[in-house]
């Protein structure tokens, strides 16, 4: 059975700017102006959409693991198409750990899983995803995680 279709209205505001709103009130705002922004515009917004979408599955495996999260971040960089439309045609995440008892092949499975079997986000997309990870603490600090 499918899942019910999601929606959001995008409303223009002013020249190149918008907000869109969900059903709830949520709202993000949208600008494609060079001066005075006031928004992403709506390509960064799909990085950061990529990005969340995958390290909202990750931290849910580090969470299983009962893995303290001191601090993890995605870095993203999306190469774009020199045409219009401009698509993706490459994203490159770094995902970016300190996570004691975290050791880098686990880290590499995480990521990598998120990133292209998870990730409804980038499921989304036609672009080559290529992922990275750095750690930022000893891998074999405080009670080492087994490979899942």
């Amino acid at each position: 059975m499918a899942r019910a279709p999601q929606t959001t209205t995008v409303h223009h505001l002013v020249d190149k700017r918008f907000v869109g709103i969900t059903p709830d009130g949520l709202r993000v705002a949208m600008d494609g102006e060079k001066a005075a922004k006031t928004g992403m515009g709506p390509m960064q917004l799909v990085l950061n959409a990529v990005g969340g979408c995958a390290a909202y599955d990750v931290v849910e495996m580090l969470r299983k693991r009962k893995l303290e999260i001191r601090d993890y971040q995605v870095e993203l960089t999306g190469e774009r198409e020199d045409a219009t439309p401009a698509p993706f045609t490459k994203i490159v995440a770094t995902h970016v750990f300190d996570v004691p008892g975290l050791d880098e092949r686990t880290a590499r499975r995480f990521a990598g899983m998120a990133m292209t079997k998870y990730c409804s986000v980038a499921a989304s997309l036609r672009a080559e995803i290529e992922v990275e990870v750095r750690l930022l603490h000893d891998p074999e600090g405080d009670g080492a995680a087994d490979d899942a």
